[in-house]
């Protein structure tokens, strides 16, 4: 066994390469955006992911019921229980050459609180670091409206996110269903910024009726495109991506990652 520590963005990947040829199993110990580019060096290959949850979210070891004891995941990682995932594959403009990512992708005031975290402060009280930007968009980010296209279907938009999961930001479920195994995501898109227009269409959506002025829509997709006037902040599994115009497919090939069957 060798282990070797990243020092600096895209590290992670480069070790990777550097052993594909003589190992079945990679352990990435970090968070979603370090396991992500871990993840995106497999690519092709018929080495399993194994994951080691020491980052700041962990949305993806939570979504795979990954333990968060060493020992019990120490047993998982024993068992040798896999599953096969479809990774999705994301071009931005800031960022053309395509970019694997495991949970999520975030376009509008999911890109810009990512992209003005500060690393430092996220080192030091991880999650909540995000929570405490995320306290500065009301002021200091402008809500362009920007298109989303759902397999040839067009909504104007001033959030969108694209997940493989159901688990959004951590522990919290946006998503109804998880499509991991799956060549297709969930899209949720936020038309409306009124607090009372989406109270109305929950209570709509719990009483079973239509509402006639959505504020949001939520559907499943598996070629997403988003663009607009302005460029509109996009991020990754955590980690910023550029802007706008995107494009989201599935990956050329999935990935075995030790998980609970």
């Amino acid at each position: 066994m060798q282990v070797a520590i990243t020092r600096y963005r895209g590290h992670a990947g480069e070790i990777v390469q550097t052993h594909l040829p003589e190992t079945d199993l990679i352990l990435a110990g970090g968070g979603d955006g370090t396991i992500a580019e871990i993840a995106h060096a497999m690519l092709g290959s018929s080495c399993h992911l194994a994951l080691w949850p020491v980052g700041s979210a962990n949305v993806l070891a939570l979504e795979l019921n990954i333990p968060f004891s060493d020992a019990r995941n120490a047993a998982l990682i024993a068992s040798g229980q896999t599953q096969t995932l479809w990774p999705g594959w994301l071009t931005t403009n800031g960022q053309p050459t395509p970019t694997l990512f495991l949970q999520m992708v975030g376009i509008g005031p999911d890109g810009w609180v990512v992209q003005q975290l500060s690393s430092a402060l996220k080192k030091r009280i991880g999650r909540l670091a995000y929570l405490l930007t995320a306290l500065r968009l009301p002021l200091a980010y402008p809500f362009h409206a920007f298109e989303t296209c759902v397999d040839g279907r067009t909504y104007k938009a001033r959030l969108t996110v694209i997940s493989k999961g159901r688990l959004y930001g951590g522990p919290f479920r946006l998503f109804p269903h998880n499509h991991h195994e799956q060549p297709s995501f969930s899209v949720f898109m936020l038309h409306r910024l009124n607090p009372l227009a989406l109270l109305e269409q929950v209570w709509a959506s719990f009483c079973r009726k239509t509402c006639p002025t959505p504020a949001f829509t939520l559907i499943k997709g598996q070629v997403i495109t988003s663009s607009g006037r302005q460029p509109v902040p996009v991020q990754s599994d955590g980690d910023f991506r550029g802007a706008t115009p995107l494009r989201v497919t599935n990956a050329p090939s999935p990935l075995v990652v030790i998980c609970p069957r």
